[in-house]
């Protein structure tokens, strides 16, 4: 019986306009990427190497996400959390992140960026290849959450059982991390929450971790004079007393020149050595002075859509898990967006977050065309009769779910 319940009807892009609609969000938004990084870095002085490049190890990085995004959704979404009432190989993939994690600190292996060890160096001099282990605990927590706590026999409102163990969890990911980068830090941490409440825990159990959330503020913000004065740039970006502030009134100057319609493409002035990180954290400063506020607008557009659309994936998922994992991922992606337009725009102090699927970066592209293949593979593997984007009716956040084989 079980079986039968799980039986497909043949696959087609026509009958899954959610899952449609993501990839060529999804496609674009890497498309997007290339031209602006390329744009961004183009008046940079390079290495000789060809593959040292930053431009061209983009292009190849965002070739790789998209072959990501084309094959990963044909894997069943369902076959991760197995039939244990702990997810075994999520587990062992998160405790391999969670290991990696370590290895940075590790001389040889290890690669400190201003003063930060986030990297891991693999690879011989220019050809090595830059892997960011925070990137992947963020996504194997969410993946480890959504399929632990969605599983049948699991008791989200038991505080002992459930709420303890899963905080606990979240809380040694979050230590992790949050001393090399707190961005991300504090990202895990809004990520494991979200992921926690949209499995079915209480809200008010999820107040239990506001007393150590203040305190990990105070410590690693308010007491750290570089963190504060990022705070105080976003107060006031015309500061000339504040370094921290050289960083939003750039990013401001980027925006404001770019008007209407924008300097043309290729044709910023503030990427040529007056923004800091323009392919990175301040991509989409570099994008508004180049396209204008039209070109911005469009952007913004195209982000919306993604959401609309992982959004979509997340209400017509088949079971508990699907929904979960969706709605965790699609959140991820999302907030993740809107906090690098935010930053970009000083509505935020500077984070080291960047734009998904258009800021440099190969660790955080492979990872994030992961997390829209897991998306999209909720919207694909649906028992027969469904349409994907036609929202199924909704079941409390505890009932039960059959367990996936």
């Amino acid at each position: 019986m079980e079986g039968k319940r799980r039986s497909h009807v043949p696959f087609t892009w026509e009958a899954n306009p959610a899952g449609l609609g993501l990839v060529l969000a999804t496609l674009s938004l890497l498309a997007f990427g290339v031209v602006m990084v390329h744009s961004a870095v183009a008046s940079v002085a390079e290495p000789g190497v060809w593959y040292a490049r930053r431009d061209v190890r983009h292009t190849l990085f965002a070739l790789a996400a998209a072959v990501v995004l084309l094959t990963a959704w044909r894997f069943d979404y369902r076959r991760l959390v197995g039939t244990r009432r702990v997810p075994i190989l999520l587990a062992g993939l998160l405790v391999v992140a969670m290991a990696c994690t370590l290895l940075v600190y590790v001389p040889g292996l290890g690669r400190a960026v201003g003063g930060r060890h986030r990297w891991i160096r693999i690879g011989p001099g220019e050809y090595g290849i830059g892997f960011q282990p925070s990137e992947l605990v963020k996504l194997s927590l969410v993946i480890f959450l959504a399929g632990w706590l969605t599983r049948k026999g699991t008791d989200v409102r038991s505080v002992r059982g459930t709420l303890v163990p899963a905080l606990a969890l979240l809380g040694v990911c979050v230590a992790l991390v949050v001393r090399e980068d707190f961005g991300t830090a504090m990202l895990i941490g809004i990520a494991g929450l979200v992921t926690m409440f949209l499995a079915g825990v209480p809200w008010w159990h999820l107040l239990l971790l506001l007393p150590p959330a203040v305190g990990g503020a105070w410590v690693f913000v308010l007491a750290d004079p570089k963190r504060w004065g990022r705070i105080a740039a976003m107060i006031d970006p015309w500061c000339t007393s504040n370094p921290s502030a050289y960083h939003a009134r750039q990013s401001l100057l980027a925006i404001m020149t770019g008007g209407t319609f924008g300097k043309g493409l290729a044709q910023g002035m503030l990427k040529r050595g007056y923004l800091p990180e323009g392919p990175t954290d301040f991509i989409f400063s570099v994008f508004c002075e180049e396209w204008g506020l039209v070109g911005a607008l469009l952007l913004m557009g195209l982000i919306l859509m993604w959401m609309w659309h992982a959004r979509r994936a997340a209400l017509a998922a088949g079971d508990s898990f699907g929904r979960t994992l969706a709605g965790s991922l699609g959140f991820v992606i999302s907030f993740q967006a809107v906090l690098h337009v935010a930053v970009d725009l000083v509505a935020a102090p500077p984070t080291g977050i960047g734009c998904p699927f258009i800021s440099a970066g190969g660790t955080r592209l492979i990872a994030m065309a992961a997390a829209a293949a897991v998306i999209l593979s909720v919207t694909a593997h649906r028992p027969s009769g469904e349409v994907a984007g036609a929202p199924v009716p909704a079941r409390g956040p505890t009932a039960p779910v059959p367990a996936a084989t």
